[in-house]
Parts: structure tokens; C-alpha cells; sequence
């Protein structure tokens, strides 16, 4: 079913910059802080942390970072295309 042009007006103005910026800000510092530290508690259960130096959590801490900024455009793409499907709720 299509969405109303209210709806779609609505969704458009929260699909802007602002919201992607936001998004994206998100996504890549929570990757760029979780993904080294999700891997560490990892190694540590082992008992493998004696390996870490800085140079591996800057790494992976560019990694979370491109992991985040893949996870941010996908969800933003995503979204785009549920809004040109019409398969985003309606508002009442």
C-alpha cells in the first residue's frame, strides 16, 4: 500500500542530512570503540591478552570504524529504499 504524501513528506524530512549525519556519528564511534573491545573480552576469556599492543587496537579500531561506516549506509540505504516501496508505517 502507498503512503499518503504527508507520510512521505514526513519520512523524507527525517531521511535528511541530519539524521544520516547523526546515524552515521553513531555507528562508526560505537564500532570504532566496540569491535577492539568485543575482541579483547574475547582474548581475555582465553587468556590470550599477553599478544595486544597498541598498533592491534588501532587497527582494529579502524576497523570498527569501516565496519560502522558500511553498517551506516546500508541501514541508510535500506530505509530509502522501504520509503520508495512504501513499506514504512503509515502515521496517524
Amino acid at each position: 500500500m502507498a503512503l499518503s504524501p504527508q507520510d512521505k513528506l514526513f519520512y523524507e524530512e527525517k531521511l535528511g542530512w541530519k539524521s544520516f549525519g547523526l546515524l552515521f556519528l553513531a555507528t562508526v564511534v560505537i564500532g570504532a570503540i566496540a569491535w577492539p573491545l568485543l575482541l579483547y573480552i574475547q582474548d581475555w576469556s582465553n587468556g590470550q591478552t599477553s599478544k595486544w599492543s597498541t598498533n592491534v587496537v588501532c587497527n582494529l579500531a579502524i576497523m570498527g570504524f569501516l565496519l560502522g561506516t558500511v553498517v551506516s549506509v546500508v541501514m541508510y540505504l535500506i530505509f530509502k529504499f522501504f520509503l520508495e516501496m512504501g513499506w514504512l508505517p503509515k502515521r496517524r
